[in-house]
């Protein structure tokens, strides 16, 4: 297969990343690679820190909500309707402790492809009553929407789904699970951290109650930003036990318990919030706003079909669905040897990853090349014949 490379952006947005230069860079689903905007951001940090000293919380603090209602854009969120926290365990653990495990109604849905992170924070809640149900999946690659739907009934407290599955990379359908927990009065958590700046969405247009994710994958953003949405209807219902002084509705009162919680999305916060994780993001999500994400799919699409024939022309094992609209922003890749490939592909600095069940994962982003793809395949083939 030969490759021709229409006219794109990708080319002007690399010198924007460094490492771009040096090396293959597919591995955007698991790490965004860094911009040049992130290190401003840290030498500010550091310049205000040692600058103003304790006196710089008062920029800081109010930060966090300007850099949430910034993401917010990206996914149609309104201001004030999102909140940071430093990951996405934290932030559901918090979620959980807020809701009511009763007799009636107490069970916790999860998908047997959700990410493990998740499952042993909503495992755990067994402790308070929660009884957990498994959807299972037959290939362990994909579940059936209706199987899930037929999962969530009016036993169901909460459904916690991935958008995607860090497995495959298919894409779960959330707008029709959403609509029949409306029905079961369930409340959907999605974890949306495999798609949020590479596949398209809009939580006010889908309806979606609470979703979830971070920065650190398409949205470039580094580790340290993970971020929570809730539906502004449902915020005064929740009030976590995972907490602390930030989350009080007058935090530098210092006032004993009980706790009165923030009107605000502030009542998600806990102690006191690791600032440099939260600004050293918001380059990264400047950059996904810049670019946006209808055109970052539109070129991931065009990308990862290309991985699909040249995977196809070599006859390698592909995980993740053929059709497009199915998946996110990666494809799964596998062969005989496929872990110890992987490990000689990071050594010539062809940055991909590897997951068990699912082989070699490789993600193109709005800066990837055709160039890139070839580059890869090249190096791939080389390492497959030592």
């Amino acid at each position: 297969m030969t490759i021709h490379e229409p006219l794109t952006t990708a080319a002007k947005f690399r010198e924007r990343f460094p490492m771009l230069a040096d090396s293959t860079y597919l591995v955007s689903h698991s790490m965004g690679a860094a911009p040049l905007g992130a290190k401003d951001a840290l030498l500010s940090y550091w310049n205000d820190w040692a600058t103003n000293g304790p006196e710089a919380w008062e920029r800081w603090l109010p930060a966090i909500g300007e850099i949430a209602d910034n993401l917010g854009e990206i996914i149609g969120a309104a201001p004030g309707s999102i909140f940071l926290g430093p990951n996405v365990s934290v932030l559901q653990s918090a979620l959980g402790s807020a809701l009511q495990f009763t007799s009636e109604r107490n069970e916790v849905v999860y998908e047997a492809l959700q990410f493990p992170s998740l499952t042993y924070v909503w495992t755990e809640f067994a402790r308070y009553g929660a009884q957990v149900r498994i959807v299972p999946s037959d290939d362990g690659r994909t579940i059936e929407t209706e199987r899930i739907i037929n999962a969530i009934t009016e036993r169901t407290t909460v459904a916690v789904l991935s958008h995607a599955y860090y497995v495959s990379g298919a894409v779960c359908n959330i707008r029709a699970i959403q609509e029949h927990c409306r029905k079961t009065g369930t409340l959907l958590v999605v974890d949306a951290y495999q798609t949020t700046g590479v596949f398209p969405y809009d939580v006010v247009d889908w309806d979606l109650d609470i979703v979830t994710g971070g920065s650190h994958k398409w949205l470039c953003g580094g580790p340290g930003c993970g971020w929570l949405y809730v539906k502004p209807e449902l915020l005064r219902r929740f009030e976590p036990a995972v907490t602390g002084w930030m989350a009080h509705a007058r935090p530098f009162a210092f006032e004993p318990a009980p706790m009165t919680y923030a009107d605000s999305m502030y009542r998600w916060g806990t102690g006191t919030p690791t600032i440099p994780g939260y600004l050293v993001a918001k380059a990264g999500h400047d950059f996904i706003k810049e670019a946006g994400v209808a055109a970052i799919r539109e070129h991931n699409v065009r990308l990862t079909n290309i991985i699909v024939a040249l995977a196809q022309e070599r006859g390698l094992t592909i995980n993740s669905p053929l059709d497009a609209p199915r998946r996110t922003g990666w494809i799964g890749l596998d062969f005989e040897n496929s872990q110890r490939v992987y490990a000689r592909l990071i050594e010539q600095r062809c940055f991909v990853d590897y997951r068990p069940g699912c082989g070699i994962r490789v993600g193109p982003h709005v800066y990837t090349t055709d160039d890139d793809i070839e580059a890869f395949f090249r190096t791939l083939d080389h390492t497959r014949r030592e």
